[in-house]
């Protein structure tokens, strides 16, 4: 009986040095990792301080560093539960020896729970691999980064010419904008001054409509009180300038307005200018404008006879414009002092 009590007093004295050795080689290698960490991170540090410029350019590389964190948060998070763990061993111990006696006397007590210490105890030396291996993934890990950091103190001088050409191309482009912004202050003007003519036209633009209405029945009868040209009916424009839009263009939507405008500088024109005399017209609602000049003046047929020359452009935005339409048109005056068209409308495709 004393026999088999020495053994397992030898035995579990052994067990608890083996797992003592097994908890101090751990935290040995743990100690060891650590510091080894704490270095790479002083020299990721310095060289961030490098390299912080170009950070941006590196984005993809940081993305290896949170597994790692992650695997040293997990490490460390286990750390708490191990030392605890050892601190109670190490506690226990004195306790344990002082009850060798009791423990002599009760040892077929005791005996009956020895396995299940013996199965606790392979149950942590099972978890000591894989944490071992765990420490040993991220120490493989650790290489790489080291050289990913040599290859990226080894781009830095290309990094920095990179940065000054961008900075050179920033340069130009502030130049540019600085010339944009310029410009701001006419277009405000510009926009200020066609929101204070827009209710102008508007009202114009209105008045004729309703004149055109008024004027209507004559205009289809090809006479007009003062002046008659078919072109003007505001029931028949709208066909008339997609038959007149110039080659390769796309013929604008002309609202009423538009065609209000067209048709009081068309009067304007043949009534009171003289030949080289042009009547601009705009309407900032539609983004259309263009302009009615007076070519000349002559006598044909015994009648006095006015060509004028039409054109017309679409407002794309503040810099650009495109011309639609551009054509002659011939008004004679009849006996009863009235104007009708006279002959075909003639484009003219020239651009001049």
């Amino acid at each position: 009986m004393e026999k088999i009590k020495s053994t397992a007093q030898i035995i579990f004295s052994v067990s608890i040095f083996c797992l003592a050795l097994a908890i101090a080689y751990f935290a040995y290698e743990l100690y060891k990792f650590r510091t080894g960490f704490s270095e790479i991170l002083t020299k990721m540090e310095k060289t961030s301080e490098v390299i912080y410029p170009t950070m941006n350019g590196i984005a993809k590389i940081s993305d290896n560093i949170p597994p790692i964190a992650e695997a040293i948060d997990k490490v460390h998070k286990s750390l708490p539960a191990l030392l605890a763990e050892v601190k109670a061993t190490r506690e226990s111990l004195p306790g344990i020896l002082q009850q060798m006696s009791d423990i002599t006397v009760r040892i077929e007590n005791t005996a009956k729970s020895i396995p299940g210490v013996l199965e606790e105890v392979k149950k942590c030396r099972e978890t000591v691999p894989d944490i071992l291996k765990k420490v040993d993934a991220v120490n493989e890990q650790i290489p790489p980064i080291v050289a990913q950091t040599k290859e990226i103190n080894d781009q830095i001088p290309a990094m920095i010419q990179t940065v000054d050409k961008a900075s050179d191309s920033v340069q130009t482009f502030s130049t540019q904008l600085a010339e944009t912004n310029k410009l701001i202050p006419d277009i405000l003007e510009e926009t200020k001054k066609i929101r204070e003519a827009a209710p102008e036209l508007m009202d114009r633009a209105d008045k004729i409509v309703t004149q055109g209405g008024e004027f209507g029945s004559e205009a289809g009868k090809g006479a007009l009180s003062g002046l008659v040209m078919s072109v003007i009916n505001p029931m028949n424009v709208g066909g008339r300038l997609k038959a007149l839009v110039l080659p390769g263009k796309e013929a604008p939507v002309m609202t009423d307005a538009d065609i209000a405008l067209i048709k009081e500088t068309t009067i304007d024109a043949v009534n009171n200018k003289k030949p080289g005399d042009e009547i601009k017209w705009d309407n900032p609602v539609s983004d259309h404008f263009g302009k009615v000049t007076l070519l000349k003046e002559y006598n044909e047929d015994n009648e006095e006879c006015n060509e004028i020359r039409s054109e017309i452009w679409i407002r794309k935005n503040f810099f650009r414009k495109e011309k639609t339409h551009d054509f002659n048109l011939v008004f004679c005056k009849k006996p009863d002092g009235t104007y009708a068209e006279k002959g075909e409308a003639k484009l003219n495709t020239n651009g001049n």
